[in-house]
């Protein structure tokens, strides 16, 4: 969506042989992004405490995923080529929607709306062609473009596109019902053999119901997990605490007691006594925004080691106490800082004096 906003601002500038659209449009990018920095540059910013580049591993390339690309790999062909065909019917019937749009257009001769024609078939052309292999380096170029992931998602462009010429054909009153008509079997035909040839697993939700009620959580996302992790290592049913070393020299098991007093998403607070200094393992990633503490001090957790990059706290003999929170690191409050400002700005431009 950013692209393509940016592209209309571009196409309305040397339209009107004006820069006035750049500078307008590019204010409100800047603007929106402002808005939106309280989740857009923590996001930026702590990808570097994960495996984001797991989110471009085999199978989700955009170069293994243009319209009707095989790889070796049978049903991720299959898929594809499922989608890819949706993405032909949607350009075909856009394409039909947008001549039709046109003769009502040419009808009504209002100026602003055949620019506004010109611009959704720009917008569309351009995402159907980004669906294509040969546009491989601009996926290459394009900052981020690559973490769309899969061409066709341009799809969700074109079918934009398509919604606005599809009214301005269905206002031709001669062909309405006949759009309407052809409109309803295609999205209904689609919609019927999309739900008859995909792939539907009816236990998943029980399977994610059943690993929450039980204690046991669930798998999770390559791209999230923090760095030097692999989910795929990490240890079935693990318990939420477990000593790891506690014995004396002579090899007597250390009496610990361990208590978890609390156990919530962003809080958690384990009480421990014992005999000699351990080691607990806690059933946590090793994220840097959680901040640990025994008895009120801070202490830097350790990692478990080989590719799990699991919690692990260090603990002394006697009575401690474990608080574990999920602090507001700098990043989240420079973002919330900077929509503040933001909203600052859009309310002095609203109420600013002799504004247009």
């Amino acid at each position: 969506m950013s692209y393509t906003v940016a592209l209309l601002f571009v196409w309305a500038a040397w339209q009107g042989r004006s820069w006035k659209p750049l500078f307008a449009g590019g204010s409100g990018i800047v603007l929106g992004l402002g808005l939106a920095a309280f989740y857009i540059i923590p996001a930026a910013y702590e990808q570097r405490w994960v495996n984001i580049a797991q989110a471009l591993s085999s199978g989700l390339l955009p170069t293994q995923n243009f319209l009707y690309t095989d790889i070796n790999d049978p049903e991720h062909n299959v898929f594809n080529w499922v989608a890819s065909t949706a993405a032909i019917v949607l350009i075909v019937v856009t394409g039909l929607a947008s001549l039709a749009a046109r003769r009502k257009l040419l009808e009504d001769s209002r100026c602003e709306k055949i620019r506004l024609w010109r611009a959704l078939l720009l917008v569309s052309a351009t995402a159907t062609v980004l669906m294509l292999r040969f546009t491989w380096p601009l996926w290459h170029v394009l900052p981020k473009l690559r973490f769309v992931q899969f061409p066709w998602r341009w799809m969700s462009i074109v079918a934009l596109a398509f919604s606005v010429f599809l009214a301005c054909a269905v206002a031709r009153k001669r062909f309405a019902v006949a759009w309407v008509v052809v409109i309803c079997v295609v999205l209904a035909g689609s919609g019927v053999t999309l739900a008859a040839i995909a792939w539907w697993d009816t236990e998943d939700i029980p399977t994610l119901q059943a690993g929450i009620a039980q204690d046991e959580g669930f798998d999770g996302t390559d791209e999230y997990d923090p760095l030097g992790d692999d989910h795929y290592s990490l240890p079935a049913k693990a318990p939420r605490v477990e000593v790891i070393h506690g014995v004396h020299e002579h090899g007597a098991v250390a009496e610990t007691r361990v208590a978890i007093v609390r156990w919530k998403g962003d809080e958690k607070e384990i009480h421990v006594h014992a005999r000699v200094p351990l080691r607990l393992a806690v059933r946590l990633l090793n994220y840097p925004a959680w901040l640990v503490t025994v008895n009120g001090m801070p202490v830097q957790a350790e990692r478990s080691g080989g590719e799990i990059n699991q919690m692990i706290v260090p603990v002394g003999p006697g009575d401690s106490i474990i608080a574990i929170k999920l602090g507001r690191t700098l990043d989240r409050t420079i973002g919330g800082e900077v929509s503040l400002l933001s909203l600052l700005g859009v309310l002095l431009l609203w109420y600013w004096p002799g504004r247009k």
